[in-house]
């Protein structure tokens, strides 16, 4: 395919001139002015006026579960219902529609914005006391259920609680319906898997709602079964407009590398990434493991998830076939001991050249900061949840927020850094996450910024969303940049982000998303 992509105001800081810009093969084949370019009509390309729009790299997510994001596109969503009563009549109304022996599914209630205190099983029962019901937390790390769930998995009052989490129960020792953690996977790894057929329209959900965000790669952190196969044939059947860096499960390892495969296997949209890992739990169900307990919780220092055996076991599985680590760690003390093994590793890494990634890394002690640019550790943050999380974390953390999501901080020690959304436990508009990074502060609040220091610049900000995010992706220069020899992916934006007000880059519109040259999204509004 050849395009010619004339009339614009394109973000590349080094062809300040260039308004053009030729796209061959799915690579920007040259920069330039429109008078310079024109020419490569004759030789078949195809122009297209972008009417002076501003265009930048198009955003990579680096953290977010893309298949989970398409069944909550099919599910019931929880998400922003800030009132209890509101969240049972959405309940209610789905329960009526539901066909017998099928589960009801969803996610995304916040027991903080229900009086801080967790939901059990009592309504659940009375609402549908036949099929089973299965709620995920916002943040994936609580699991609200029914007694038929329960029953279905056979937990009762005499099962144990898993290592690494906690069957909630009430006074006299039955299930409650709240399950935290590890325990979350004896009912989840039980729920009938969706049909090929179902996963297929999830994904396809899922990435037509990424790519009118703007995003053209993701990094995936599902741990769902059969991926590869599912995206090969979405691949196949011209679904998959956006490129997908693949991080593996526990249960993918074995497989993985008996094929021989290591980080970076595939091909320009589907790719073999690190091995996903889970250090703690989460900020809102307060199981995020710390180095001193809770604000107002003295006896509660959150959760380890994974053992100092089990992260050695998987650091011997892993390196010497190439496939670096991606751990979740959410705590200051989480934090501290996988950057210190990290640490330990570092001279084996180095020579193996294995790029290790933090998930979160969302509370972070002044002295580790500096660590991940010393042992080359890439940091996955994902702005967008300082602005559901900054009253939390006051709550919690109490003074230890100074240094919850410092992103100024981790940039100026030189730390390798790429922006996400993890999504869909936050919204994964890329817009609305520069701008939690930029302002640190709700754009529906009048509140000043959140430690303020922490603030990064829009370009920092779209830099991480870009060429950073591409980076720790395994992507690094070949795309997130608008140069010659790189993948055309690239988005058109309705405002000059670079120079509007800060305050207008949340209502910014994605008015078209190119990836490999082709056009995979429009407005509405804006017609090529």
């Amino acid at each position: 395919m050849k395009t010619l992509f004339v009339n614009a105001a394109i973000y590349a800081p080094e062809r300040l001139r260039a308004d053009s810009l030729a796209v061959f093969d799915g690579r920007i084949l040259e920069i330039g002015s429109r008078s310079k370019l024109i020419g490569l009509k004759r030789r078949g390309f195809k122009v297209v006026d972008l009417k002076k729009k501003t265009i930048i790299p198009g955003f990579v997510d680096a953290h977010l579960h893309l298949l989970g994001t398409g069944h909550n596109l099919q599910e019931v969503d929880l998400h922003d219902i800030t009132s209890f009563n509101k969240a049972i009549t959405i309940i209610t109304v789905a329960a009526r529609k539901l066909p017998a022996g099928r589960w009801l599914l969803g996610r995304g209630w916040n027991k903080n914005h229900w009086g801080g205190n967790f939901p059990d099983k009592t309504v659940l029962d009375k609402i549908c006391p036949n099929n089973p019901v299965h709620f995920y937390s916002k943040d994936g790390h609580a699991l609200w259920v029914n007694s038929a769930a329960l029953k279905y998995a056979g937990i009762d009052r005499n099962t144990p609680d898993p290592a690494g989490g906690q069957i909630k129960r009430f006074s006299d020792g039955t299930p409650s319906g709240l399950l935290i953690e590890n325990a979350c996977y004896l009912i989840t790894d039980k729920i009938p898997l969706p049909t090929a057929e179902q996963r297929l329209d999830a994904l396809k959900r899922a990435v037509k709602k990424l790519n009118s965000f703007g995003i053209t790669g993701v990094g995936d952190a599902d741990w769902k079964p059969d991926r590869f196969g599912l995206f090969k044939k979405a691949q196949d059947a011209d679904i998959l407009s956006l490129r997908v860096y693949l991080m593996l499960s526990p249960g993918d390892l074995d497989s993985a590398a008996a094929l021989g495969l290591k980080a970076g296997f595939g091909d320009r949209f589907i790719s073999l990434g690190a091995l996903k890992l889970y250090a703690d739990g989460s900020l809102g169900s307060q199981t995020a493991r710390m180095h001193s307990p809770y604000e107002g919780n003295p006896g509660n220092c959150g959760i380890s998830t994974l053992t100092a055996d089990q992260l050695e076991m998987y650091y011997e599985k892993t390196h010497m076939k190439g496939i670096p680590l991606a751990i979740h760690a959410i705590g200051d003390r989480a934090n501290s001991e996988v950057l210190d093994f990290f640490g330990k590793k570092h001279s084996i890494s180095k020579k193996l050249g294995l790029k290790h990634r933090i998930e979160h890394a969302q509370l972070l002690r002044k002295e580790d900061i500096g660590k991940f640019k010393k042992y080359d550790i890439a940091a996955s943050v994902q702005p967008i949840h300082l602005i559901a999380d900054r009253d939390m974390a006051e709550k919690y953390w109490g003074e230890r927020s100074k240094y919850a999501y410092p992103f100024n901080a981790l940039l100026k020690t030189g730390a390798r850094l790429g922006f996400g959304s993890d999504s869909p436990i936050e919204s994964p508009d890329p817009l609305l996450g520069i701008y939690a990074a930029v302002a640190r502060k709700d754009p529906a609040e009048k509140r000043p910024s959140w430690y303020p220091e922490q603030c990064v610049t829009r370009e920092q900000a779209i830099n991480a969303y870009t060429v950073g995010a591409a980076e720790i992706c395994g992507w690094r220069g070949q795309c997130g940049q608008i140069a010659e020899g790189k993948l055309a992916d690239f988005v058109v934006l309705s405002d000059d982000i670079i120079n509007a007000d800060i305050e207008i880059i949340p209502n910014i519109k994605v008015l078209a998303t190119i990836v490999d040259g082709r056009i995979v999204y429009q407005d509405g509004s804006f017609k090529l």
